[in-house]
């Protein structure tokens, strides 16, 4: 498996070594700035302050499964996050990009209890990379599946709640885009950009991140600790971290020079180093795996000179399965943002900046 994912990423190093190459042979035919976008398809408002309030709804749950006993999902434990309501505000300016989640409406009840949620983004865009860096972090769940084994279940009966199980996670995503001439991918997801025609291009896709999931209590409700063995029983604690590499394809359909529609998908492999961490004797289990990675997204939106509205959506699962367990966890968000680009004049340590060659080769 080692020798495949070491194929895997010299193809796609090859890829973009060779993207690199043909762009310089296409751009030097028609201008000498080989960072230099058509105009004609893409708009960079890069004097512009963009300020923009977005509001989401997200879906964020976790399913752990044993595959010890046949039960018909009896313990099968879904933990969902109850704070599906966010609101937010981000910064653009140039290459430069800044998101935070400000407000969290909790959506819970006493029968469910409530989520805390915090949302952090920094990303930078330039004219072939955008560079997405996020921060998440969830405290207190509850099992969706209780009424599976607790009976009666009622209208009154209280889900299981574990309020101390907290995520955190830090993710980096690096999207090179092939036909970048042309094409924008912040044109659809960020706002200094616009793209004027209809256009596509093919991606490659790099991913790193840091996931941290842990509890005061095992993962595992009490109730259904005897179907998971006495070491995954108790499972409080586990750190991944991954990377991986791939390949995808995106397009932007204008109409009307301002109203567009994106479709993003890339899938690749992903090397993962697990820890898991029991209660049992301070037992720690430890070793790489191999996965699959993927991404799908969409938008559509109005963007003109000044102002733009946008609707989006993410889609994004991690798979963490072993030979004792079924764990997965799946993150959908629809986002809704509008904004205005202002007329900005950035301080005079920004201007030097850029004027650096290494501001002008971004």
């Amino acid at each position: 498996m080692k020798k495949i994912v070491s194929l895997f990423l010299f193809i796609f190093s090859f890829l973009f070594l060779f993207s690199q190459k043909s762009t310089s042979v296409s751009a030097s035919a028609t201008s000498s700035d080989t960072n230099k976008t058509d105009t004609n398809y893409v708009k960079f408002y890069k004097n512009k302050l963009v300020i923009a309030l977005w509001q989401s709804e997200r879906n964020f749950d976790i399913t752990i499964a044993q595959k010890n006993f046949p039960d018909s999902g009896k313990s099968t434990v879904n933990y969902i996050a109850n704070s599906n309501h966010v609101s937010g505000i981000s910064l653009d300016y140039d290459i430069l990009s800044l998101a935070f989640g400000y407000k969290s409406i909790p959506s819970g009840d006493k029968r469910t209890g409530n989520t805390n949620y915090l949302d952090l983004g920094a990303n930078i865009n330039t004219s072939g990379f955008r560079f997405e860096n996020s921060y998440r972090r969830y405290t207190g769940f509850y099992d969706k599946n209780t009424p599976k084994y607790v009976q009666p279940f009622t209208d009154t009966t209280f889900y299981f709640q574990n309020p101390s199980l907290t995520i955190h996670q830090i993710k980096s995503k690096l999207i090179y885009t092939i036909s970048h001439k042309r094409f924008s991918l912040s044109g659809a997801y960020a706002n200094v950009k616009r793209q004027i025609k209809s256009a596509g291009s093919i991606l490659l896709v790099y991913n790193f991140y840091g996931l941290s999931m842990r509890s005061d209590s095992s993962f595992i409700p009490p109730l259904l600790q005897k179907y998971y063995g006495p070491v995954w029983d108790g499972l409080h604690r586990m750190n991944i971290y991954a990377y991986s590499a791939g390949a995808g394809i995106t397009r932007t359909f204008v109409f009307f020079k301002r109203f567009y529609l994106n479709f993003f998908a890339s899938l690749g492999l992903e090397r993962q180093y697990r820890h898991f961490y029991f209660y049992s004797e301070n037992y720690h289990y430890s070793y790489w795996k191999t996965w699959f990675a993927g991404d799908w997204r969409t938008a559509f939106g109005y963007n003109g000179k000044r102002f733009f509205i946008r609707i989006s959506s993410i889609y994004d699962l991690n798979n963490y399965e072993s030979n004792a367990l079924r764990f997965e966890m799946k993150f959908i968000m629809g986002s809704f943002d509008f904004g205005y680009r202002f007329n900005f004049k950035p301080p005079k340590p920004y201007r030097k900046f850029q004027e650096t060659k290494f501001h002008k080769m971004l």
